[in-house]
């Protein structure tokens, strides 16, 4: 088991109001890691995310999550002729919601970017070992709603990219 925290003041550009705190706790398991996102000490909905298949590494096919355009025409057809993979980073996880409102799209879509940003930024830089003590792929994430309930999501990108560099400092620091 290995475990990583953080706590930092959210940014007030965000629009999240004043005196705000994001709280990131990783416990990293032979098959899980458990991460929560605390929003002021608040936890009220959990995600389940599942990789899908194998590593696309050594496959000697089109990895997963890559799809292959191709018009199915013939060689004739002159747009499609470049048949280069296409990576499709949310089709490589399946987003099960175990607690909180289903039917919200937004979160199951922050779930894949922290689960995308492990796998290509944290898990591969074997932190401590990591990869060899907690190796797996699938995660459980537990968060706080409440920061993306707003009137309005001009800023949700903005908050995305504060939760993704906090979880990577988390690593690093």
């Amino acid at each position: 088991m290995f475990c990583r925290e953080i706590r930092k003041v959210v940014p007030s550009d965000l629009n999240l109001g004043a005196d705000n705190t994001l709280e990131a706790v990783a416990v990293h398991f032979t098959n899980k890691v458990v991460l929560k996102l605390r929003f002021n000490g608040e936890l009220d909905t959990c995600y389940e995310i599942l990789s899908k298949g194998l590593p696309a590494e050594g496959l000697g096919s089109t990895p997963l999550g890559k799809v292959v355009l191709n018009s199915g025409i013939g060689p004739e057809d002159e747009d499609f002729e470049d048949l280069s993979p296409i990576e499709d980073g949310l089709s490589n996880f399946h987003v099960t919601t175990r607690l909180g409102n289903s039917n919200d799209m937004k979160l199951p879509i922050v779930c894949t970017q922290i689960a995308e940003m492990y796998q290509k930024a944290v898990l591969p830089s074997n932190i401590d070992g990591l990869r060899d003590i907690a190796p797996s792929r699938d995660f459980v994430v537990s968060l706080s709603a409440k920061m993306w309930k707003r009137d309005t999501s001009e800023t949700d990108f903005a908050l995305l990219v504060f939760i993704l560099q906090t979880i990577k400092e988390m690593y690093n620091s």
